[in-house]
């Protein structure tokens, strides 16, 4: 079996509810951990024993350019509004020819849960950023 090329990190896309939104300067990309509980078994044995416990998924955070997602504006909205519209959203690596699935991660009952936007300078000559961050309850990856 031949041996891959790890993939790009600047080659991806993200849909959300099944439709690409925007272009994205980076992500944040989804994470999950496992915290461990930790006991003594009975009996006066020095050992201590690790089950798993709750799976942590850190949030997942978008940075673009402003004003170039109005739709992802509204989705925020609709959380500040206390309305929640949860929609699942996938992180698609894309292989060097720009076209093929080289990965994916899929995020299931996403929810946007914080936005910002760059400190203003008129000394700056950067681009302003705007950044959404989105937490979401289950995590899937798949290898292409």
């Amino acid at each position: 079996m031949p041996l891959e090329m790890p993939g790009n990190s600047y080659n991806f896309r993200l849909d959300i509810g099944g439709e690409v939104v925007g272009v994205f300067t980076d992500v944040t990309p989804p994470s999950a951990r496992v915290e461990s509980i930790e006991y003594r078994e009975g009996g006066g044995a020095p050992a201590v024993r690790v089950l798993p416990g709750r799976v942590i998924y850190d949030p997942v955070v978008l940075r673009w350019g402003f004003g170039l997602s109005p739709v992802l504006w509204t989705w925020m909205t609709a959380s500040m509004a206390g309305r929640a519209e949860y929609k699942d959203i996938a992180l698609i690596m894309i292989g060097n020819d720009g076209e093929m699935q080289t990965g994916r991660y899929n995020m299931f009952r996403c929810l946007p849960t914080a936005c910002s936007m760059s400190e203003l300078s008129a000394l700056s000559q950067s681009v302003s950023i705007e950044s959404l961050e989105i937490r979401y309850e289950n995590l899937e990856r798949i290898l292409a």
